[in-house]
């Protein structure tokens, strides 16, 4: 009840920027980059494209807890995914992503997309298309995906614990393809794996390790979206308050 209200509330702080009437979930997806680190990045290529590091059912898990548990409580409809993976031409939006050539980076949920919306280098072509592609009247698209991140949990010496933290990351953007809503939070493993000298003795404990941070992440997710969501409207607030204002002025000027 909580993050309904929460929610409710956040939409309304900014109703003044953007009014929402109907929005597409147009991409759910797993990043399969292991590390920040570019040189550990390199370290764990081979465990990315090797397909019996399989992230689908993670990744498929993920996408069902969104659309089931968090997108009905948003105060705007969205389209049923069969509408938006089954609209002619969804499925060559891929040509338009950074990697319409490349099947190991990411774990699409099923049907899905994988679509980039990093910030620093998001797929704007393809997500301004899929206005188009979609169609039925949407005025917003989502974006959701899951990164993980191996990381150093204690430590003497070149002998050190690893652990995962999972990430999930939602995003919605207008025509214009502007962000006009962004949620991250992040959960780690329980258990953790032996590494010297930074790598990692035992390469068949990264996917549970996986399992998991993903299952703690949508855990904690009940639990922090509201106070993540609570957080944004407050930063919201005092420029449309401002906004507010102004529109107020202009309806008594009106009469």
């Amino acid at each position: 009840m909580k993050i309904i209200q929460t929610i409710a509330l956040l939409f309304i702080s900014f109703a003044v920027n953007a009014q929402l009437e109907k929005v597409a979930l147009i991409s759910v997806f797993g990043d399969r980059n292991l590390s920040d680190n570019p040189l550990e990045t390199k370290i764990y290529e081979a465990l990315m494209k090797d397909s019996s590091f399989n992230l689908v059912p993670i990744v498929n898990k993920f996408d069902k807890t969104i659309r089931e548990v968090f997108l009905p409580q948003f105060p705007f409809p969205f389209l049923e995914k069969s509408e938006v993976v089954g609209a002619e031409g969804y499925p060559e939006i891929k040509e338009l992503t950074r990697w319409a050539k490349n099947d190991w980076s990411t774990t699409p949920a099923d049907d899905y997309v994988s679509i980039a919306a990093y910030g620093i280098a998001d797929d704007n072509e393809a997500i301004a298309k899929s206005f188009e592609i979609v169609g039925n009247g949407i005025d917003g698209v989502m974006i959701a995906y899951i990164n993980f991140n191996i990381y150093d949990a204690g430590g003497v010496g070149p002998l050190a614990k690893k652990k995962v933290y999972a990430y999930v990351n939602i995003k919605i953007f207008d025509k214009a393809g502007n962000r006009i809503f962004k949620l991250k939070e992040r959960a780690s493993s329980d258990k953790g794996v032996l590494s010297v000298s930074g790598i990692i003795t035992d390469l068949d404990k990264v996917l549970p390790m996986i399992e998991s941070a993903s299952d703690n992440l949508l855990e904690d997710m009940v639990k922090k979206l509201p106070k993540s969501l609570n957080k944004m409207a407050k930063k919201q607030n005092p420029l449309n308050k401002k906004k507010a204002i102004q529109l107020l002025h202009l309806k008594k000027g009106s009469y």
